[in-house]
């Protein structure tokens, strides 16, 4: 009997135990909610550990001349009441009356506004040097590693937490203006510990209609749970909408969470 009450007794401190680092993060995460506004043409929800992608016009006027953290560049500049018009975005401050007056911003805008403490990750974007990696990826993808980029650029950040530093690789021939290749690629990659993890893609012809660019836009822990997701854009051709693209590091590798595409 008195073996059957201690074991009962561990199970009953397991679960507890349990309960307190799962359940009440998980608990806790369930109730968070935030809305992003990327550049001009993206907007997203997340609520209750789901996304959606706001394109409603009546939902996104009922976003404006609210309060958002405002980010340039990801470099946060200030808080902002925001309003939709004419398909873009306008900044403005308001002060004890009420008084709105506009404010100039210039550069890649992200914006927010969240019920809890949303963490920014601030990075640096450099130009890669490094050829191994990137090598590696063209010849798996069939592409000459002497091709000619229009994007060769790196990020180096730890986002898991870990003291490891990762680092993001963003590689692109689209839109050259000095030579017209046969094979037009955009590719994003993250390597850790030597080994490459693939996230974006898109390998076409020469049609410009379907090709973009990429940059690392911001990495931010949407999920509060201490590893943060990436924001990748792709900037396609003249007046197109840019593809905004959220991914998230799993055991099996990034997963794309949400486009606006």
């Amino acid at each position: 009997m008195k073996k059957y009450r201690i074991l009962l007794i561990i199970l009953v401190v397991y679960f507890v135990v349990f309960f307190c680092v799962v359940g009440i993060g998980n608990l806790k995460r369930n109730g968070h909610q935030v809305t992003l506004l990327i550049g001009d043409n993206t907007v997203w929800n997340y609520n209750k550990q789901k996304w959606e992608n706001i394109t409603s016009d009546t939902i996104i006027d009922k976003l404006g001349w609210q309060e958002y953290n405002v980010y340039v560049n990801n470099k946060y500049v200030d808080d902002y009441y925001m309003w939709y018009d004419d398909s873009k975005w306008y900044a403005f401050t308001q002060d004890k009356d009420k008084n709105k007056k506009a404010v100039i911003l210039e550069g890649d805008i992200l914006a927010y506004r969240s019920n809890y403490d949303l963490k920014v990750k601030s990075f640096k974007t450099e130009t890669n040097k490094n050829k191994t990696y990137v090598n590696q990826v063209l010849t798996e993808n069939s592409i000459s590693t002497g091709t000619t980029f229009t994007t060769n650029n790196v990020v180096k950040i730890d986002i898991d937490k870990d003291g490891v530093i990762e680092e993001f690789y963003t590689i692109s021939n689209a839109f050259a203006t000095d030579n017209y290749p046969t094979k037009v690629f955009s590719i994003v990659f993250m390597v850790k510990n030597g080994q490459i993890y693939p996230m974006y893609k898109n390998i076409t012809t020469s049609e410009k209609g379907s090709n973009c660019k990429p940059f690392i836009r911001t990495v931010f822990d949407i999920d509060d749970d201490d590893t943060h997701e990436v924001l990748v854009t792709c900037a396609k051709y003249s007046i197109q909408k840019p593809e905004d693209m959220l991914y998230q590091l799993t055991d099996e590798g990034f997963k794309l969470v949400i486009s606006n595409q």
